[in-house]
């Protein structure tokens, strides 16, 4: 069967994190040009980094899914990983590599070499850490890939349980979030995970393990109160993002597990239930956007940073060329008195942001992993499971 909706789930978390990220760009950019007017992005989307969060679970529950009806061993193991590493790997190196080569032009280095030295990281260290998504005391060279390095360590720990009959998956799952629980209410996690010990005890994997403990149980028939479950995880998002407090080392770790992984489970097994029922042309286009999201989420900060640099170049050529008053365009400078600027802003950096990825998923991310699915590997028999295994990410 067609999961639709997990798509659509896709494309709403994709876009919660492109609005934190307009709100921190709106923000700065007025107050770069000494403005003093709040920017339109705010509220609830201050909190859009939980987009994350229902990335996570999202991700859990599509692990079980496409591997269910796999039978144990090493065979399956294998072709996981390596529709893992098609997924994932190839789009990263292509917007980390666009990133890196940003830094290198303007500043004479392939990364941030101020905050690199001030964390105390080795450079090479972190161009090698960069490339491979493994810990390391700085986010990476493109800093969403944070995230990343948790997926992939869902993935080689996962990659093992498929070890289990799949009967006893459940066992292993439930073992592997008392160890996650125990190792960090021991004090060895961290906001940022900077080595594998604070990985490997990261409470953020107890989302992951919340997303395949939903997908379990739709597997196993459990399908009942989708619409209840649908109610609640929606309210129960919708409150936490317009409720939930500041930034601080407990609520970027347990503080964010303990309040979004219940809602976002409860999402995602709800948009699982129903997806057979979603039809008609709107669901269709949240369905591509959940197809774009993975580009989304690795272009989206570099996109509308452009769109803010560009808009005031625009805005003073076009004054020179058309011999317009300085000023007659101040719609396009961020942080002019007035509202217009922003809402152009917002506008075009959304805009600007989809369609790069949406580039970027039909001319690069589709036909580089259909060539290294067909070249390398063998597809499972259930072609939806198949699709999803290949496409979905993270």
């Amino acid at each position: 069967m067609r999961l639709d909706l997990i798509q659509v789930l896709r494309a709403v978390a994709a876009y919660l994190v492109v609005f934190f990220h307009l709100h921190e760009l709106e923000r700065s950019g007025i107050e770069m040009a000494g403005g003093q007017e709040a920017g339109l992005i705010g509220g609830a989307f201050k909190n859009g980094w939980l987009g994350v969060d229902l990335f996570f679970v999202i991700s859990g529950f599509i692990m079980v899914y496409v591997t269910h009806s796999r039978a144990p061993g090493l065979s399956t193991i294998k072709d996981f990983l390596l529709a893992r590493v098609f997924r994932i790997y190839p789009v990263w190196w292509l917007f980390m590599g666009l990133m890196a080569a940003y830094y290198f032009f303007a500043h004479g280095a392939p990364f941030d070499a101020a905050i690199v030295e001030r964390m105390g990281n080795n450079e090479t260290t972190h161009i090698i850490s960069s490339i491979l998504l493994i810990p390391q005391l700085n986010f990476p060279i493109l800093s969403v890939g944070w995230t990343l390095v948790h997926e992939v360590w869902f993935y080689i720990v996962f990659s093992l349980l498929l070890l289990l009959p799949r009967k006893f998956l459940w066992v292993g799952l439930l073992g592997w979030a008392i160890m996650v629980a125990a190792g960090s209410l021991a004090g060895f996690s961290s906001h940022h995970a900077t080595d594998y010990l604070k990985l490997a005890t990261s409470p953020l994997t107890l989302e992951f393990i919340a997303g395949a403990a939903m997908a379990l149980a739709f597997v196993n028939g459990i399908r009942a109160y989708a619409a209840l479950a649908s109610g609640l995880g929606a309210a129960g998002l919708a409150l936490i993002l317009a409720f939930h407090p500041i930034h601080s080392p407990f609520t970027l770790e347990w503080g964010r597990v303990l309040v979004a992984t219940l809602p976002c489970a409860l999402l995602v097994y709800a948009a699982a239930c129903s997806s057979e029922r979603v039809k008609g042309p709107v669901y269709a286009v949240l369905r591509a956007l959940g197809d774009w999201s993975f580009s989304l989420y690795l272009c989206h900060i570099m996109a509308m940073a452009a769109v803010r640099i560009i808009l005031p170049i625009v805005a003073n050529q076009g004054e020179a060329v058309l011999g317009l008053p300085t000023g007659s365009l101040d719609v396009f400078r961020l942080g002019t008195p007035g509202i217009l600027d922003n809402i152009v802003f917002i506008f075009t950096a959304l805009i600007a942001a989809t369609c790069v990825a949406g580039l970027s998923f039909h001319l690069f991310e589709r036909p580089v992993l259909k060539f290294l699915n067909a070249r390398f590997r063998k597809r499972q028999p259930d072609k939806e499971k198949a699709r999803l295994a290949e496409t979905t990410a993270p």
